[in-house]
């Protein structure tokens, strides 16, 4: 079983300020690639950010705050 990291994905905005919304799913929660886990706010819009594998989410590194394209976030468990 490997770990997976958890980044905050390029946007395509031109935008410095990226703040933490919030996880969609629990620490221990097993979830699916391409399945809804977390939200980040820039500028006025806030974007639903999608895991990028099969797995159990292990450990949440952020909670809130600002953020940078490409921080790890958390962590994935995968297998």
């Amino acid at each position: 079983m490997g770990r997976i990291a958890i980044e905050v994905p390029d946007l395509g905005m031109q935008t410095e300020e990226i703040k933490f919304g919030l996880w969609l799913k629990a620490a221990g929660e097993r979830i699916t690639a391409g399945e809804d886990l977390f939200e980040v706010e820039a500028d006025k819009a806030t974007v639903v950010c999608e895991a990028p594998a099969d797995g159990v989410l292990a450990e949440l590194v952020v909670q809130d705050g600002p953020v940078r394209t490409g921080e790890v976030i958390g962590y994935l468990d995968a297998g």
